[in-house]
C-alpha cells in the first residue's frame, strides 16, 4: 500500500512539473502564474502597472475614503462657524380662529357667544456685535479643516506606501513559486538520475530514497509557495478590491534604484519634523484644542447683540364685548446684553476639560515625531539592509553563473555530471531570487522615507512603472532618471 502511494505520488508530481516548468519558455510563464493566482482562461501575459493600481485603491479603499469624507465635513464645520458670525434673521408667522364666549355681570346678566379671527406675524433680526466664542470658533474650525488636509495627504501617502509594499510582495510570492516549481523540477531529475544510477548498481537504495524525500519535499515547497502567493494577492486586494486578472510584470534586472546612501540620515529626519503630513496634523489638532479653551472661556464673558424686530398683530374685534377690532404694527431697534453670572459650574467644568485636552493634543504632537523619526530611521537602516543583501545577490548571480558554465563544460567533456549540472542551476536560480528581493526592499524602503518626509507623490509611482517590464527577456530601454529609480544605463 505504501508503495502504491508513492508511485501515486510520484506520477502526479512528475506531472505537475511537466506541465508547470518548462526553463526559458514565455508559455512557462503564462501558465504557471496563471496557476499561481487562479487566473484559468486569461489568454495571453498582461502585467498591470502600479498607477492603474493606484486609481483603484483611491475609489475603493475605505481608510482614504474616509480621510476624503473627512475633509468634506470639517469644511462644512468652517461654513458652520462663519455662520454664527453673520446676522440672523428669523419670521413667523400665525392665523387663529377663535370662538369666545362672554357673560356680563350686571342685574341683569346677558350671554352672548362670537367667533372672530386673528393674524400676527414677525421678523427678528440678529447681529452678534460681540460674541468672543464665535470668533475663536472659527478659528477652530480653519485649524480642523487643515487638520483634515494633512490627514488625508498622510492617508494618501500611507495608501501608496502599502500598495507599492503590497505590490512588490506579489512580485516577491510569484518569485518565490517561479524559484520552488524550479527547485521541484531540478529535485525531480536528480531522483531520477540516482534512481537509474540504483538500477545500474551505481547508487545505493539509501541514496534514492533521500532523493526522493527531497523531491517530496520541493513539492511541498512549491505548494507553499503557492499558498503564500494567494495571501500577498489577497492583502494587495485589501486596498484595490478583487482582482479579476493578476500577472505580475517582473523588475527590469538592469535597473539602477537610487542611491540613499549618497545621503545624511540627518537630512531625511529634518525632512520629516517639518513636512511629515502626521506632524502637521498634530499640530494643527492642538492648534484647535488651544481654540477649544479659549472658547469655553469666553463662556464667561458677556455678549452684545444688535437686534432688530418688526411685529404686526391684527384682530377683527376688541378683547372685551362692544370693542371694535385693531390692527397694530410695531417696530423695534435695540442692543440686547447678556452677562453669565452662574451656570451652577458647568462652563468651569468644560474649561477644564479644554485643558486637559490640549494636553492630549501637545503629546500626541510629541508621540507623532516620535513614530516619525522611529520611521525614517527603520526606512533608512531597512534601505541599507536590502541593499547590502542586493549587492550579495548580484555577485553570487555572477558566481553562480560562472559554476554553471564550467559545470556544463565539465559535463560536456565528461568531468562533471548530470547532478553537478542541476546543482549549479539551484544555485542560480537561489541567488536570481534573492537578489530580486532585495532590490524589491530597496524600493519598499525608499517609498516609505518619501512618504513620511511628506514628499512621495503620484509621479513617484508613474515612474516606478518603468522598473517592470512584462517579460524579464524584453530588451532593456532607456528611461530618464526619476527621484526613485534610474532604469537601465546602456
Amino acid at each position: 500500500m505504501r508503495s502504491q502511494l508513492r508511485n501515486a505520488c510520484s506520477i502526479a508530481g512528475e506531472r505537475f512539473i511537466s506541465w508547470v516548468v518548462r526553463p526559458k519558455r514565455r508559455e512557462y510563464r503564462c501558465a504557471f502564474i496563471g496557476l499561481i493566482y487562479g487566473a484559468a482562461g486569461l489568454g495571453a501575459c498582461h502585467a498591470q502597472s502600479l498607477s492603474s493600481l493606484l486609481e483603484l485603491a483611491r475609489r475603493s479603499e475605505p481608510t482614504y475614503l474616509s480621510a476624503r469624507t473627512h475633509v468634506q465635513a470639517a469644511s462644512a464645520r468652517t461654513d458652520q462657524a462663519v455662520g454664527a458670525m453673520l446676522p440672523q434673521v428669523t419670521a413667523s408667522a400665525n392665523t387663529n380662529t377663535n370662538i369666545r364666549d362672554y357673560e356680563t355681570l350686571a342685574a341683569t346678566s346677558t350671554t352672548e357667544h362670537g367667533r372672530y379671527n386673528s393674524n400676527s406675524t414677525q421678523v427678528n433680526f440678529t447681529q452678534p456685535l460681540w460674541r468672543y466664542a464665535n470668533v475663536v470658533g472659527w478659528q477652530q474650525a480653519q485649524a480642523v479643516a487643515d487638520q483634515a488636509q494633512h490627514q488625508l495627504a498622510g492617508a494618501e501617502l500611507e495608501l501608496v506606501t502599502k500598495l507599492v509594499t503590497a505590490w512588490l510582495d506579489v512580485l516577491a510570492a510569484r518569485d518565490g513559486v517561479l524559484f520552488t516549481g524550479q527547485q521541484a523540477a531540478a529535485a525531480q531529475r536528480q531522483w531520477e538520475i540516482i534512481r537509474r544510477g540504483a538500477e545500474l548498481g551505481a547508487s545505493s537504495q539509501p541514496q534514492v530514497e533521500e532523493a526522493r524525500a527531497k523531491y517530496d519535499q520541493a513539492l511541498s515547497d512549491a505548494e507553499l509557495a503557492r499558498t503564500e502567493g494567494e495571501i500577498k494577492q489577497a492583502a494587495l486586494e485589501q486596498l484595490v478590491g478583487p482582482l479579476r486578472q493578476l500577472t505580475p510584470p517582473f523588475m527590469r534586472e538592469r535597473a539602477v534604484l537610487a542611491d540613499v546612501s549618497k545621503e545624511k540620515m540627518e537630512t531625511w529626519l529634518g525632512a520629516a519634523e517639518t513636512d511629515s503630513p502626521f506632524i502637521l496634523a498634530a499640530t494643527k489638532a492642538y492648534e484647535a484644542a488651544d481654540a477649544e479653551v479659549r472658547k469655553q472661556s469666553a463662556g464667561h464673558q458677556p455678549t452684545l447683540d444688535l437686534v432688530l424686530n418688526y411685529s404686526r398683530n391684527r384682530q377683527a374685534v376688541g378683547g372685551f364685548p362692544g370693542q371694535a377690532g385693531y390692527d397694530v404694527a410695531q417696530n423695534a431697534v435695540g442692543l440686547q446684553l447678556n452677562v453669565p453670572i452662574f451656570s451652577g459650574g458647568t462652563q468651569s467644568a468644560k474649561v477644564d476639560e479644554a485643558v486637559a485636552q490640549k494636553e492630549k493634543a501637545r503629546l500626541d504632537i510629541e508621540a507623532a515625531r516620535r513614530a516619525a523619526v522611529f520611521a525614517v530611521k527603520q526606512a533608512w537602516f531597512g534601505w541599507h539592509g536590502a541593499y547590502a543583501r542586493a549587492r550579495a545577490g548580484a555577485q553570487a548571480i555572477q558566481t553562480a553563473r560562472a559554476a554553471l558554465a564550467l559545470a556544463r563544460r565539465g559535463r560536456a567533456n565528461g568531468l562533471k555530471t548530470e547532478l553537478d549540472v542541476l546543482q549549479a542551476e539551484q544555485q542560480m536560480h537561489a541567488a536570481q531570487r534573492d537578489f530580486r528581493k532585495g532590490r524589491y526592499d530597496q524600493v519598499v524602503a525608499h517609498v516609505k522615507l518619501k512618504a513620511v518626509a511628506g514628499a512621495l507623490s503620484t509621479e513617484d509611482v508613474m515612474l516606478l512603472d518603468a522598473l517592470f517590464t512584462h517579460s524579464p527577456d524584453e530588451p532593456e530601454t532607456m528611461v530618464q532618471g526619476s527621484p526613485l529609480v534610474v532604469v537601465a544605463r546602456q
